[in-house]
């Protein structure tokens, strides 16, 4: 018999698990769609593209987890397989938060007027090898969540059986925390303060000119500010919701389901802050509708 608590968590999971696979889902769609219709994807495109089949995977593990976690099932699982599904979560959620400095990245020099030698030359290399950059980070990504911090050894257990152990080394796991978390965080962070600041200018430009009306290239811009704040706000509530789960031991019923919810919905945040971010798949997503 279901208790109460479980209902409403399986109705969390129902919600959430189908709103993120299906908005996720139209954002891989419609990019892979105007690519076979032989339109180029830019380096913005091909970012959320990556992004949106990151979600999607994410969605379906966050989703069989919480399946498990909600109808106890931990133990009809290998520890080995549990194991790897920490390490498959720890690197798309490492992917997501990468992806989300790239595109902060990729906004900012593409609607920024900075004019620094530096930028420049990123500017170029960025959209002449956006595809190396985000192979190179899949790989890299990919590498570094091998448990190769986990050093497995045999207990033996009264002569007759032996159980593999893994232990963390806490050194490399604060070297992960820093590369795939704080990193990137601080990246998309700059970015978004780049943009802002660039933004500002037009504003205080236009009010000099006396002008009231905002341009399309000045509302493309704010959008993408707003784009970023909303990503960046997004990721940093998700960790602090794991954060906050991991190291409290007295939660409440109702701070968990607040948490489970969040965690739950993150990929559906993800891909609504796309939608409405993104002008060609928001103007795709209401013909569709409409």
């Amino acid at each position: 018999m279901l208790s109460a608590i479980q209902i409403i968590k399986t109705i969390i999971l129902i919600i959430t698990g189908s709103c993120g696979l299906l908005l996720n889902s139209w954002i891989v769609a419609v990019h892979l769609s105007h690519w076979k219709k032989g339109v180029s994807l830019g380096d913005c495109d091909q970012i959320i593209l990556i992004k949106g089949v990151t979600n999607v995977l994410l969605q379906c593990l966050l989703t069989f987890n919480g399946i498990k976690y909600n109808f106890q099932l931990n133990d009809y699982f290998d520890k080995e397989f549990i194991y790897v599904t920490y390490i498959v979560f720890f690197f798309l959620v490492s992917l997501w938060n990468w992806l989300t400095a790239w595109l902060a990245i990729c906004y900012c020099l593409r609607l920024g007027n900075i004019a620094h030698r530096f930028f420049i030359g990123l500017k170029k290399r960025i959209s002449s090898g956006i595809t190396q950059l985000l192979l190179g980070t899949v790989v890299v990504l990919g590498m570094i969540s091998i448990p190769f911090f986990w050093t497995p050894h045999i207990k033996v257990k009264q002569n007759t059986t032996s159980t593999l152990v893994f232990e963390q080394d806490i050194k490399y796991h604060y070297f992960m925390i820093a590369f795939c978390v704080c990193l990137p965080t601080l990246i998309t962070s700059l970015c978004m303060g780049l943009s802002l600041k660039s933004l500002l200018k037009h504003v205080h430009r236009m009010k000099q000119n006396h002008s009231q009306s905002w341009s399309g290239k000045m509302k493309t811009h704010a959008r993408a500010c707003m784009t970023i704040f909303f990503l960046l706000a997004l990721n940093l509530f998700f960790f602090l919701m794991i954060f906050i789960g991991i190291i409290e031991t007295n939660i409440t019923i109702l701070w968990e389901i607040i948490f489970w919810s969040i965690i739950m919905a993150s990929p559906s945040g993800q891909a609504l802050i796309l939608l409405f971010g993104n002008s060609k798949l928001r103007s795709d997503l209401l013909k569709t509708c409409f």
